[in-house]
């Protein structure tokens, strides 16, 4: 598959840049809520297994569960968009962009 890239600023690349920051938030937002559940979840098996009964966690005692829900939540996702905006905007060393082109020179001469 050849690689096409879009002059700056041309409809065409301001639509690339969109749609990638479109899939980013929702990669974002689903890793976030499968994290927060796992928490919630793990939360509530060691309640369990010390307490031998669930917690309820939308009705506690203090009534801030959903509160603390959402916390977990919002932590989760600055935690993931932060790597995930890092991983995307670094700039990769040139020495590791030479091999990799190298390398993909390489597999599209060993497939024709």
């Amino acid at each position: 598959m050849k690689f096409v890239d879009s002059k700056p600023w041309s409809l065409n690349w301001i639509l690339e840049h969109i749609a990638s920051a479109i899939l980013l938030l929702a990669t974002v937002l689903a890793a976030a809520s499968a994290l927060t559940a796992l928490i919630i979840a793990v939360e509530e098996i060691v309640v369990f297994v010390f307490t031998h009964h669930f917690i309820n966690t939308y009705t506690n005692v203090y009534h801030n569960a959903l509160q603390t829900v959402l916390w977990h939540f919002v932590i989760i996702f600055v935690v993931i968009t932060f790597w995930s905006l890092l991983d995307t905007f670094t700039i990769r060393p040139q020495m590791e962009a030479a091999e990799e082109a190298h390398h993909s020179e390489e597999n599209e001469h060993n497939h024709d």
